[in-house]
């Protein structure tokens, strides 16, 4: 058992969510809520917003409790916090940067 998939269980077990419940909310199988929480599995990219979602949580705050199998620098961190608007905003810069050609200095 790792340090996500304790944690996981703490947080199923303190919001008094069973492993079938908390599965239908993520929209995974129990089956692999319960790889979580034994540690036989880390959940993918695209299962840890719904996850957080089910938890009450943000993605931020889901990654950096648990400490993730990941090493976040503050940069990822902050990234991850980024509200979906801010998020946008953030990709429209991007692609105006890239179309534009980037600055030879920064």
């Amino acid at each position: 058992m790792n340090y996500f998939s304790k944690k996981l269980k703490q947080l199923i077990n303190s919001k008094g969510l069973n492993q079938k419940d908390l599965a239908e909310m993520a929209h995974v199988s129990q089956a692999t809520i319960s790889k979580w929480v034994k540690g036989e599995l880390s959940p993918k990219v695209k299962s840890v917003e719904p996850l957080a979602k089910a938890l009450g949580m943000t993605v931020g705050e889901l990654i950096g409790d648990f400490g993730y199998d990941i090493e976040l620098t503050e940069d990822d961190k902050r990234l991850i916090a980024l509200t979906p608007k801010q998020k946008k905003l953030l990709l429209s810069l991007l692609d105006t940067l890239i179309e534009n050609g980037l600055p030879a200095k920064l």
